[in-house]
């Protein structure tokens, strides 16, 4: 048997390296690597330090952005109606807007048209309201009703522009669209598609 210089026996029937010993004999060779390569590595654990000390930052309470640009805006926004940006759950989806079925409730206190939310979630600049209402409610008054409390919801929270669609079940079709509010001048009823 020959003399290896990592003492590792060689040959037909010899161990392959585990992925741990490939790891620690790149490892071990950083001294002989090229400059490049030792500032790329750098470049690398700095950018990822930076990125978690900004991800510890926004997760903090009020660590994010503030948006009117003041410390009073959270005076302001502690009495308004929950945010639907800034309410997801720690453990949840961010894109869940947790806060807005409450906000439902208040104005439908008998919950008969809230029965029917299933999800509210955020999706770029628009607010999605999942039912379970079907197709043949395109325009109906509970789909309406939700595309206005949901344009509401989010003009109390300060956004200027809210962008709603309610959407319902279909059959083949995937999530129909029943009401929604595209654009300042928008009603929520949907034109007729038939």
């Amino acid at each position: 048997m020959s003399q290896s210089p990592d003492g590792r026996p060689r040959g037909r029937h010899a161990r392959p390296p585990s992925e741990f010993e490939i790891r620690w004999t790149r490892l071990a060779a950083w001294p002989r690597r090229s400059w490049r390569h030792r500032l790329a590595a750098a470049g690398t654990g700095l950018a990822a330090v930076a990125g978690l000390a900004s991800a510890a930052v926004l997760a903090l309470p009020g660590g994010g952005p503030d948006p009117a640009g003041s410390g009073a805006a959270i005076a302001v926004r502690s009495a308004a109606p929950p945010s639907p940006q800034g309410s997801a759950g720690a453990v949840g989806d961010p894109d869940e807007v947790i806060d807005a079925v409450p906000y439902f409730e208040t104005r439908d206190p008998g919950k008969r048209v809230v029965k029917h939310v299933t999800n509210v979630r955020r999706s770029g600049s628009f607010v999605r309201v999942y039912t379970d209402l079907r197709e043949e409610d395109e325009n109906s008054r509970p789909a309406v009703d939700l595309c206005e409390w949901t344009t509401q919801f989010l003009r109390d929270a300060g956004d200027d522009r809210p962008r709603v669609f309610v959407h319902g079940e279909s059959d083949g079709n995937g999530s129909v669209v029943l009401a929604n509010k595209q654009s300042d001048k928008d009603d929520c009823e949907v034109a007729e598609t038939r």
